[in-house]
């Protein structure tokens, strides 16, 4: 898959996952919309990331989005998140509003899911266009040494 194709596929991808993060967040009652929101958080999170960093492998870029969530929970144990949201209201969408340990948990699932579904993605594409693919990267996406 060309990066063009890659990062439209990605859009599209993250377009579906924010509509589903604001109907779980907004009709699931807690705890599941809580979890559901979290979990869909972190996909959004690895689109994000891989939208940007779009020839990374998967693993890495789930790294990345799993250390970026860990980073915004971190920063609400801190009540700075807090502080932001009461300036900025549309910013608790972002940010969060309390420290919670289940929502680390939550995040690792939705890496978890969204690296398995890229490395899936990317091995039936690979495998439809002919390729071999190596940790679910196609040869476009490798760099020489």
């Amino acid at each position: 898959m060309t990066p063009v194709r890659r990062r439209l596929a990605l859009v599209a991808a993250l377009a579906a996952v924010v509509l589903a993060g604001l109907v779980v967040a907004t009709r699931v009652p807690d705890p599941w919309g809580d979890v559901g929101g979290d979990v869909l958080y972190a996909v959004a999170t690895y689109l994000l990331v891989a939208l940007v960093l779009v020839r990374t492998r998967p693993v890495a870029v789930g790294a990345l989005a799993l250390a970026w969530c860990g980073a915004v929970e971190a920063l609400q144990a801190t009540g700075l998140a807090a502080a932001v949201n009461d300036e900025v209201p549309p910013a608790a969408w972002l940010l969060g509003s309390t420290f919670a340990v289940r929502d680390l948990a939550c995040y690792a699932v939705g890496v978890a899911l969204a690296v398995g579904g890229d490395v899936l993605v990317r091995s039936l594409v690979a495998r439809r266009t002919g390729r071999r693919t190596t940790a679910g990267v196609t040869p476009s996406a490798r760099t020489s040494g």
